[in-house]
């Protein structure tokens, strides 16, 4: 009887421990996020850099390749007013030619089908205020000059 136990509990743990293998395909169904990166400049062409986020189950991030871009100024009549239509350039990089204004306020909407509207508002910096250097009564009369 105890022999026959002992086979059992071998038998029990050999079936345990043996198993089938399954290829499992990881497939979260997730839908990837709209990922957008664009810092206004005082450059004649505005750069905007629109992607999609990876899921688990990806092995890359899928090319964003319809959207609408629009930029705003928010400045002028104290209403929006378009600047203009972002116009894509290639993966993930879209231009517009515009140069942004100092001190002017801007909103950025991004439209990309099958996703909620994305904005965003930026004020341009200011220019830089003059830099005045006192100490020197006649600048032209300086013995060395500034390397």
């Amino acid at each position: 009887m105890r022999v026959s136990r002992i086979i059992a509990g071998i038998l029990a743990v050999a079936m345990g421990l043996s198993s089938c293998v399954r290829d499992v395909i990881m497939d979260a169904k997730e839908k990837p996020k709209v990922v957008v990166s664009c810092i206004l400049s005082n450059d004649p062409v505005q750069t905007l850099n629109l992607s999609f986020t990876k899921g688990a189950s990806l092995s890359e991030a899928p090319p964003l390749t319809e959207a609408v871009a629009t930029l705003y100024d928010l400045s002028l009549h104290n209403e929006m007013e378009a600047v203009g239509n972002f116009q894509r350039q290639s993966d993930g990089e879209w231009t517009l030619n515009y140069e942004a204004v100092p001190g002017h306020k801007y909103r950025l909407e991004v439209n990309v089908p099958g996703y909620e509207m994305i904005h965003a508002e930026q004020q341009m910096p200011s220019d830089a205020p003059d830099v005045e250097i006192s100490g020197f009564s006649n600048i032209d009369n300086c013995v060395e000059p500034w390397s």
